[in-house]
């Protein structure tokens, strides 16, 4: 054996020498991090009781009909019309296509939605403008009508001066 090769020999064992001692530090640390990570109880029964509830909710929402005309009144709420009407037949019976067309054809243009309801006995429409007097009494004759439009907005009576006095000054 020449010099060289008994120096690169010691080199190779120092290099072992030095590579053994962390790989084993690291073993022990992994098991030591995996014996001593458990699960929580408190979490685990956290979470059972979340997807419990998540399952109860979602059973109570499946056996409330489907078109119940609370959800479809307040839907019209939501979409902030000003004006919202809801007609029925004066017999209580479902509205058939005639009803339904004469509906449409005697609201204003400017109705914007219109939502079958309550298993079809009620049409609720939904309108940022108010219906003329004329298309409610034509609706009058063949309809029961109910209006759950926004209370108008109540101004002083000296609103007006007090806005022209103001834009004077």
């Amino acid at each position: 054996m020449t010099k060289r090769e008994r120096e690169k020999g010691k080199k190779g064992k120092r290099a072992v020498g030095r590579i053994l001692p962390i790989k084993l530090f690291l073993l022990i640390a992994a098991a030591f991090f995996s014996f001593s990570c458990q699960p929580n109880a408190a979490i685990l029964e956290s979470s059972k009781n979340a997807t419990s509830e998540r399952a109860n909710s979602l059973e109570a929402a499946n056996n409330q009909p489907k078109n119940s005309f609370a959800r479809d009144l307040e839907t019209m709420r939501t979409a902030n019309f000003d004006f919202i009407y809801v007609f029925r037949r004066k017999d209580g019976a479902p509205l058939d296509a005639d009803d339904k067309k004469y509906v449409k054809l005697n609201s204003p243009t400017e109705t914007n939605r219109f939502i079958l309801s309550d298993e079809d006995k009620a049409v609720i429409a939904g309108s940022k403008y108010k219906f003329a007097e004329q298309n409610l009494m034509a609706l009058r004759d063949r309809f029961n009508i109910e209006d759950f439009s926004k209370p108008p907005i109540d101004t002083p009576p000296n609103a007006e001066n007090n806005a022209n006095s103001s834009a004077n000054s």
